[in-house]
């Protein structure tokens, strides 16, 4: 059994070679390919996801418990939400036998395959320029989507906002991630604008939206965080993600942005049904959504839209999470990296 802290999977996430991350970015991929694929298949599964379950306190503490199973390997994610503080939790590995694999730290697991998810779609839309970014967010979610937005699009990618509530949070992450961004990638403006250090913060966003090529949404906001008009200001397409919002009563983005491209991707229909509160909102049918799995598979399935908004909403599932905890821990046991347990 091998264990990775925090720290032990920071390290590993912040070393990842290109071809490491195009590895991992090709094992999700095939794994949704084969979830979506298996959606429509009356066939024994080789894929198991039930639906997570829900844990609320008095005190508002939210644990999230995900199972997962790919026939090889079964997992469990457990994932508290605190009231006042950041996600945090562990995921377990176990193999069909009942041997443990490995356990991970899930905070930045979570983080990397939320952000990895949406770069399936990102890294394969074409007809959408990838200029100018803006980021409503600032905590790991908003550090991994420009991370891996940057390693996969590293010609592209000119201009970063980053928009919070906060300033405190901002400058959290300007010294954990965004001042080395800086140094390694210094063809890139980078900008992080909190609504409490701006007067005119509003007029801004509103600015800043109309010249946004990609908008990455990572709150767990209760509102939408703008309004379409702001887009419609100056028609173009545009790659619109958002994954903050994961309980019903959540709701990043409003329904003319959310249909605005047409059909809406997701990772799972089932679940983003259930959770989403912009497609509760909005009262999407199943037909209005496309599953990214759909378009991944390497034979005989729909090539992404050419022209258009590209809009995916993502809620996560727990065989995301077993897919990349188990690549992570291979690559740390040929890095020696991590406690190993013996007879455990």
């Amino acid at each position: 059994m091998l264990i990775l802290t925090n720290h032990d999977v920071s390290n590993i996430l912040l070393n990842l070679s290109s071809e490491q991350v195009r590895q991992l970015l090709n094992s999700l991929g095939k794994t949704l390919s084969l979830y979506s694929k298996e959606q429509l298949s009356n066939e024994p599964k080789c894929l198991h996801q039930p639906h997570r379950s829900n844990i609320v306190t008095k005190h508002n503490d939210t644990t999230l418990v995900m199972p997962s199973s790919d026939t090889t390997n079964t997992g469990v994610k457990i994932v508290t939400l605190p009231h006042n503080g950041s996600a945090t939790g562990a995921n377990l590995v176990i193999e069909p036998t009942g041997a443990v694999v490995g356990m991970l730290n899930a905070a930045e697991v979570t983080a990397f395959r939320t952000a990895l998810t949406i770069m399936t779609l990102f890294a394969r839309v074409t007809h959408i320029h990838k200029k100018n970014i803006i980021c409503f967010g600032s905590g790991r979610q908003v550090e991994w989507h420009i991370r891996l937005a940057l390693l996969l699009a590293p010609t592209e990618v000119q201009n970063i906002v980053i928009l919070n509530r906060g300033q405190s949070r901002l400058d959290q992450l300007e010294k954990d991630a965004i001042a080395s961004l800086r140094t390694r990638y210094p063809q890139v403006d980078f900008r992080l604008v909190s609504r409490e250090a701006t007067p005119d913060f509003d007029a801004l966003v509103q600015l800043n939206l109309s010249l946004a090529d990609v908008v990455f949404c990572c709150t767990p906001s209760t509102e939408p965080l703008f309004p379409f008009r702001d887009l419609a200001s100056s028609p173009k397409p545009r790659f619109i993600s958002a994954i903050g919002s994961y309980k019903p009563h959540m709701q990043e983005i409003d329904t003319e942005t959310l249909l605005s491209g047409g059909k809406i991707f997701v990772d799972s229909k089932d679940a983003c049904l259930q959770e989403s509160g912009e497609l509760i909102t909005a009262n999407v049918k199943p037909d209005q959504l496309a599953e990214i799995g759909e378009f991944l598979a390497s034979d005989g399935s729909p090539g992404i839209p050419s022209t258009g908004n590209i809009v995916f909403k993502c809620v996560g599932m727990g065989i995301m999470d077993l897919v990349i905890s188990r690549g992570l821990l291979d690559i740390a046991d040929e890095a020696a990296i991590g406690q190993t347990v013996a007879r455990f």
